[in-house]
């Protein structure tokens, strides 16, 4: 596998990267785009949108996991936060890379694919909830959850079932228990959810992975344009 070293010297500065954040007082991690910005190795700083990170909510002393955008070989590094520099500003320091087990967690592709999202059977749930159910597309998705959006807020209170459609390669559709993380309204009116998957079978994960190889081979393929002017 190639070391941490390795990964951090094929990035390119000002160039787009995923971050999984730690949280104070929670399990779950801050998933968020930000612009990868070299200084001295192995240290390295992340700037932010304006509004995009919770500066009082990090956990400082937490471990950060990178994996990277735009069609490049997607090995996932870890990291943790040196010194918040400003509001959309975190200084950086790699540290030991990802096992196997993380790296397999944190696999994640840029991928539009269709979801739909639906209330757990009444006798799941535990309750009498009237069924519904709405159809989305994810915006990237790992073996580990995906980020969707939805042309209206779905609910965020408790577990809910995600039906997703892999694509040609990958046949059948799979139900997985998952878990709102967080949500925002994008300005276009539709709604950006992060769902963490609470139970899925391992079958369906490597399917997942697989799934995610296959669009990470062909965005390597595609010419890539970023534009990182506003970060």
């Amino acid at each position: 596998m190639t070391s941490g070293s390795d990964t951090l010297e094929t990035l390119v500065d000002n160039k787009p990267v995923h971050v999984f954040l730690p949280l104070l007082a929670s399990k779950e991690m801050l998933r968020a785009h930000c612009i990868y910005r070299e200084t001295t190795p192995p240290g390295f700083n992340l700037h932010f949108n304006d509004g995009t990170l919770p500066v009082a909510s990090l956990d400082l002393k937490g471990t950060a996991i990178l994996s990277f955008d735009g069609g490049r070989p997607n090995l996932p590094l870890e990291a943790r936060i040196r010194a918040v520099q400003t509001e959309r500003v975190l200084e950086m320091v790699r540290i030991n890379g990802l096992d196997q087990s993380r790296m397999r967690e944190y696999f994640r592709v840029d991928a539009s694919i269709a979801v739909i999202a639906r209330p757990l059977p009444p006798e799941v749930a535990g309750t009498e909830e009237s069924p519904w159910s709405l159809a989305g597309r994810t915006l990237d998705i790992s073996g580990n959850g995906i980020l969707a959006v939805f042309p209206e807020k779905p609910s965020l209170d408790e577990p809910i079932r995600l039906e997703i459609t892999l694509p040609a390669g990958h046949p059948g559709t799979m139900s997985v228990l998952a878990r709102p993380v967080r949500s925002r309204e994008t300005g276009d009116g539709n709604y950006e959810v992060a769902y963490h998957f609470e139970d899925i079978p391992d079958q369906d994960r490597d399917r997942i992975i697989g799934c995610c190889l296959v669009l990470q081979r062909k965005l390597l393929r595609l010419p890539i344009q970023l534009n990182a002017s506003t970060l």
